[in-house]
């Protein structure tokens, strides 16, 4: 009886003791380790909590390099790659004269663009970040948060996070506006609902394409930002030919010709 007690004993001390080592390894490991880690090497290590207050997207990627390469003793010396170039902006006219108009209003457009890059706007790298970065939290997870307020294009690569302007592609295209949509102008005009910025052309044609670039979202404070309007830099209606030059993304053209299709109000060149 008492060989039987010993061995019992003896038995749940082990387990006892087997059951704390694996608490400990458990906890050693679940210190070297980041939730929702990535498959990567840029985020294999877990950095000390930060916080940033009012910091530009430029200035928080240099301290998280800075800080990636310190932790992980120079194996990674860069976990964020950030792509200041300026949207490509690729033409298709359909004659000479609209060509014209539209070097026109891409020049437009890079002069308003410079603009927008020295305030700050949402979209730019120079936009500002008020948050804190999670202690043990993956950097995918959190620069995925932090694009998504600042609205910069984000995507993840096994070399490093790639941010950049967004958007990132732009095209500039013409339309042909019909009497059915001159028509809709006309009526908006009368009930003075024409858009803040625009022509009753220009705004009865956003009102059916559902075109979005005018518009573009400004920081007023930390976490809080307000629209503001730029259709000049992406509208210019030529009403001697009745054409609409517009400057929008490759996927919000498609959109616009559908809606305008499907609403009647598409006319070909």
């Amino acid at each position: 009886m008492k060989r039987r007690t010993k061995i019992i004993f003896t038995v749940v001390a082990g387990a006892i003791f087997i059951f704390l080592a694996l608490c400990v390894i458990a906890a050693w490991a679940s210190s070297r380790m980041v939730a929702h880690q990535r498959p990567y090497h840029w985020d294999a290590c877990v950095l000390p909590e930060q916080n940033f207050s009012n910091e530009t997207i430029i200035d928080i990627v240099a301290k998280v390099n800075a800080l990636v390469s310190q932790t992980s003793e120079g194996s990674v010396t860069q976990a964020v790659c950030l792509n200041t170039n300026p949207a490509e902006i690729a033409q298709y006219p359909p004659d000479p004269t609209v060509k014209t108009e539209m070097n026109k209003l891409v020049e437009a457009y890079r002069k308003d663009e410079t603009n927008w890059l020295n305030r700050g706007a949402c979209g730019f790298e120079t936009c500002r970040y008020t948050g804190k970065f999670m202690a043990r939290h993956s950097l995918g997870c959190e620069f995925q948060a932090v694009a998504s307020w600042v609205q910069l294009d984000y995507a993840e690569k096994p070399d490093a996070i790639h941010l950049g302007r967004n958007p990132t592609h732009l095209e500039c295209r013409a339309y042909k506006i019909s009497p059915k949509l001159k028509l809709m102008a006309e009526d908006v005009k009368k009930q003075n609902q024409i858009r803040v910025d625009m022509n009753p052309v220009t705004s009865a044609f956003v009102d059916v394409s559902r075109a979005s670039l005018w518009s573009i979202d400004v920081p007023t404070k930390p976490n809080e930002t307000t629209g503001e309007f730029r259709a000049a830099s992406v509208f210019s209606y030529l009403p001697e030919s009745s054409v609409l030059v517009v400057i929008e993304t490759p996927e919000a053209h498609k959109m616009a010709e559908k809606n305008l299709k499907e609403a009647g109000f598409w006319e070909s060149f």
